[in-house]
């Protein structure tokens, strides 16, 4: 079924933030996209709003810091029926600077500025032709924690920092666009209750 409100694409769709975007923008009225690594729960979310709200639902499993995975989201991303897109994946990569593995540093910057960067450079022409859309980049009230000590919070300059950049490069680029009618927001949460922080054995911490 196709909608009169087009289509959105919701990265990080498996759970979460992502998830309940996906159930609000389907309840909406939007077909929707959902991007993720976990094909069973991305078939789960994706039944469940079918049958709920008799939209279009399309499943990618995708892994953001791959760039063969990265350019085939930016493909769908780049496609004339979006609408909404919602940076939302994220990595938090978190512990002492000196001991992260190159690696792991690597896929946070892959996955929380390479792939918000290039998913939004793959939509934002096709909204702008088609005069109109909407852009919303997920960052973190860590972003703008960076001064204050570890404990409670955990080691972070290098999510931090990622988040950092997203907010300003957000709020950069809704000034560029200002003039035109596209949206484009940058969301900060704090505490969430989500498998973020759990998914490496952490409790949920403030900054989501």
């Amino acid at each position: 079924m196709s909608t009169a409100k087009g289509t959105a694409l919701v990265t990080g769709a498996s759970s979460g933030i992502g998830a309940a975007y996906a159930r609000r923008l389907a309840a909406e009225g939007w077909d929707t996209v959902l991007v993720a690594r976990r094909a069973q729960r991305l078939d789960d979310l994706a039944r469940g709003l079918r049958a709920e709200t008799s939209t279009t639902v399309e499943t990618v499993v995708a892994d953001l810091s791959a760039p063969d995975d990265l350019a085939r989201v930016a493909g769908r991303a780049a496609g004339e029926d979006i609408g909404f897109v919602l940076n939302n994946a994220g990595i938090n990569g978190y512990g002492p600077f000196a001991a992260l593995e190159p690696s792991l540093l690597r896929k946070v910057l892959d996955v929380n500025v390479l792939a918000v960067t290039a998913l939004a450079r793959a939509a934002v022409p096709g909204m702008l032709a088609r005069g109109r859309g909407t852009l919303v980049n997920v960052a973190s009230q860590l972003a703008f924690a960076g001064s204050l000590p570890p404990g409670p919070l955990p080691e972070r300059a290098v999510y931090a920092g990622s988040k950092g950049y997203v907010v300003t490069f957000t709020r950069t680029l809704a000034a560029e666009l200002s003039g035109s009618p596209l949206r484009v927001q940058v969301l900060c949460p704090g505490l969430t209750a989500t498998e973020f922080h759990r998914s490496r054995g952490e409790d949920p911490v403030p900054g989501r």
